[in-house]
């Protein structure tokens, strides 16, 4: 498996708040069968998380991969962010202060839980205009999603694709946010299950858990799909073709 949204690395945000916890995440992640991970910490939240692309995070990410091999932990490690969502987006994307997924051209971009669809409509929007391809985290979660789901209609036919949170499908988040992972997922709409995790002991890296729900509640092709095939083309840069979901 292929863990695309992890808050792994270190003293960065609200994920790993050292070193030592972040090697414990690393190690559960392989222990559950994932063999690669993307760390993505939170960017582009001014005044809390700005993570900016610099040489301050590149050297927290090189530090983190150093620390993993010296740990003989069996886990590739990729650098991406979790972007949040503003009208400037598309501009700092292009000037390369926020970075992409493993250097691809699928970003991670995430948006307030609520009031917010117009907002992130159009930036998204902004986005895909330059050649991106907007991967939207954890939509299942957003509040104008769960009510007027064709909101993700409008996405997916911009271009966009999007990441299903883990904790989401077994019902961390609430009824409605499980209620929505499972339709996208039923529609065809999901390309993604990753763990968002933020420590070892809650929203963990533990993925074999979800592997074995989406295999069980929707098949073997469609966990593969979603926590291999998919995840692998986004390192690799390659294009993710979308069957013709169905519709909301």
């Amino acid at each position: 498996m292929i863990d695309i949204h992890a808050h792994i690395l270190p003293e960065l945000d609200d994920g790993a708040p050292d070193m030592e916890t972040a090697l414990e995440m690393a190690e559960l992640a392989a222990k559950s069968g994932v063999t690669a991970i993307i760390a993505t910490p939170h960017s582009n939240m001014p005044g809390y998380f700005e993570n900016y692309y610099g040489q301050d995070l590149y050297r927290a990410f090189t530090a983190f991969r150093s620390a993993i091999r010296e740990a003989s932990i069996e886990l590739q490690v990729y650098l991406g962010m979790e972007i949040f969502g503003t009208p400037e987006t598309a501009e700092l994307l292009y000037h390369g202060r926020l970075s992409t997924l493993a250097e691809s051209g699928y970003p991670l971009i995430e948006f307030p839980f609520s009031g917010y669809a117009e907002e992130a409509t159009q930036i998204l929007r902004q986005v895909t205009a330059m050649g991106y391809r907007p991967v939207v985290a954890h939509p299942e979660r957003y509040q104008y999603v769960q009510e007027e789901p064709a909101i993700v209609n409008q996405w997916q036919k911009m271009g966009c694709l999007m990441q299903l949170n883990r904790g989401s499908l077994q019902g961390h988040f609430g009824r409605a946010a499980q209620a929505m992972a499972y339709a996208l997922v039923e529609r065809g709409l999901a390309s993604f299950v990753a763990s968002d995790a933020h420590s070892p002991v809650r929203r963990t890296t533990w993925m074999l858990d979800a592997y074995r729900l989406i295999a069980d509640e929707f098949g073997q092709q469609t966990a593969q799909r979603l926590l291999e095939e998919n995840p692998r083309r986004v390192l690799l840069n390659q294009v993710i073709a979308m069957k013709q979901p169905d519709w909301f």
